[in-house]
């Protein structure tokens, strides 16, 4: 197979020195440039450029594209663009470099994917990078830098921004607005955001032990606070100061053999003098957990009247732990005089 060439001969195969133009090898690699990677036993490579790969002898599959680009390639399944881009990559393989002087750090991470004029890793070991933007650079594994001149210094961390930084592992900068980082002495991770007005487009959630979520909703333009177990309280936008509702709530617990279904919501009960904890236990009360234990009313003008129940107490436990309050607790209201 004869391939001309500008300003040297027909080359032919493996039959013509690879210091000419263009070299095609039995391996199915393609070499286009001056003195371009004439050393290379690697199958399926193609190399484009003023001594591209000029001491890479083995690697397959790569593509290199760049003068002096890729000098001392060694791996498999790279890809090398731009001007004396990856200049010390020998092993690590999977490895993506795009940009002039990009990638100079490089000599035997892998998986980096490094985008942009002088885009880096910190060390010559760095995997699974990812550097994008001029002058951008990663420091160790797993980071992840995005604008001219951001740096992710520390592990799994994450810089996005012109001149962003990080330092330690798993923290993140997003244009110095967005700020998280893990707590040196407690451990717990802190998320800072710097702006004037904060705007949601869903909930946001608070995981933990009793999981809560806060909410605009859309028809009322209420916030909601919202529980797990679908209690919810509500502010809403139409409050005035001078105008008030109020109507006082106490947990109680319902006395035994009260006929629960009687309970309904609008019923009135009564006090009946003896209070218990929240576990129904009537001895060695706390003051901040005394539960009046009521009962169904069944006088005309019983003067123990002690409100309504806001809803009818359930079976399936003992004791209701909050208001409306499951059997054989009950959740009652002050009725007016």
């Amino acid at each position: 197979m004869s391939i001309s060439s500008s300003g040297n001969a027909n080359l032919t195969g493996e039959d013509q020195s690879k210091g000419g133009g263009i070299a095609t090898t039995q391996n199915q690699s393609l070499s286009v440039g001056y003195n371009a990677a004439p050393q290379s036993v690697g199958i399926m490579n193609s190399f484009l450029g003023y001594q591209v790969a000029l001491y890479s002898r083995t690697g397959s599959y790569n593509v290199v594209v760049g003068g002096e680009s890729a000098l001392r390639l060694a791996s498999s399944y790279n890809c090398v663009i731009g001007y004396s881009s990856a200049t010390s990559l020998v092993g690590g393989g999977a490895t993506t470099v795009v940009g002039a002087l990009a990638g100079a750090t490089i000599v035997s991470g892998r998986a980096n994917t490094l985008v942009g004029c002088a885009a880096d890793v910190g060390a010559g070991n760095v995997e699974d990078a990812v550097a994008i933007g001029s002058a951008s650079s990663v420091g160790a594994k797993g980071g992840v830098a995005i604008g001219a001149g951001a740096t992710a210094g520390g592990a799994l961390s994450l810089a996005i921004g012109a001149g962003a930084q990080t330092a330690s592992e798993g923290e993140i900068n997003v244009m110095n607005r967005v700020c998280g980082y893990r707590a040196a002495q407690s451990n717990k991770y802190t998320l800072e955001l710097n702006a004037d007005l904060t705007r949601l487009g869903g909930a946001l959630s608070f995981p933990g032990p009793s999981s809560w979520a806060v909410f605009g909703d859309v028809a009322s333009k209420d916030l909601v606070f919202l529980s797990e177990d679908g209690v919810s309280t509500r502010l809403t936008g139409s409050f005035r100061p001078g105008v008030l509702n109020f109507t006082g709530q106490h947990r109680c617990r319902v006395a035994e053999g009260e006929d629960l279904l009687a309970l309904r919501p609008g019923a009135v009960v009564v006090a009946t003098g003896a209070y218990c904890d929240l576990d129904g236990c009537e001895d060695l009360l706390d003051v901040d957990e005394a539960l009046p234990v009521v009962t169904l009313c069944r006088r005309a003008r019983d003067p123990r009247v002690f409100g309504v129940p806001h809803s009818a107490p359930k079976k399936t436990t003992p004791a209701a732990p909050a208001a409306p309050q499951p059997s054989p607790a009950a959740s009652a209201a002050p009725a007016p005089e």
